[in-house]
């Protein structure tokens, strides 16, 4: 395999694994979909571009996310006669808001991730069933040969073990 492809095949999977959330940070800057999707676009190219200066092993979506900053801005200059367009100032509140809310459900999805191998395996089985395979309450009711109300019960207590359990973690982080 020729190092071109490599290339090719290594940003690709670094955004498609960090689209999303770039995406979700461009769309919480931008008002109107159809522009936070024109931005979007614009960013993915200039990643691709620009894909020789990124260090293998940092952070990419903080890279993207920085790319999509000044995205953000190039489009605020082109789109500075509009009428709707927010403040340098409030665009920066917005941007440390999102950076700060994109890390914190990083955090928090790591805890939960934690907290669900804590779990019995058979609870770890429940909750992959009914939220990964989508399985209804109904259907795993039927396979488990339990009630409907036996299932939801069960679901209720894991999502209370949980809860706490990310609580418990959280505060942990905080106190560190």
């Amino acid at each position: 395999m020729d190092s071109n492809q490599n290339k090719t095949e290594e940003f690709l999977s670094l955004l498609m694994s960090n689209q999303r959330r770039i995406n979700s940070y461009v769309l919480s800057l931008v008002p109107n979909m159809n522009d936070a999707d024109d931005i979007m676009q614009e960013t993915i190219t200039v990643l691709w571009r620009k894909f020789d200066k990124f260090q293998v092993g940092t952070n990419f979506a903080s890279w993207g996310m920085k790319v999509a900053y000044y995205c953000v801005l190039d489009f605020r200059k082109k789109k500075a006669k509009d009428k709707l367009v927010f403040s340098d100032d409030l665009l920066n509140q917005i941007h440390d808001t999102s950076l700060t809310k994109q890390n914190d459900a990083a955090q928090r999805m790591e805890h939960i991730r934690l907290c669900i191998r804590k779990l019995q395996p058979n609870d770890q089985g429940l909750l992959k069933a009914r939220y990964e395979l989508g399985r209804s309450v109904q259907n795993l009711a039927a396979h488990l040969n339990r009630s409907t109300q036996y299932v939801y019960k069960h679901l209720a207590r894991i999502h209370h073990a949980l809860h706490r359990c990310v609580k418990r973690a959280s505060r942990e982080v905080e106190l560190s």
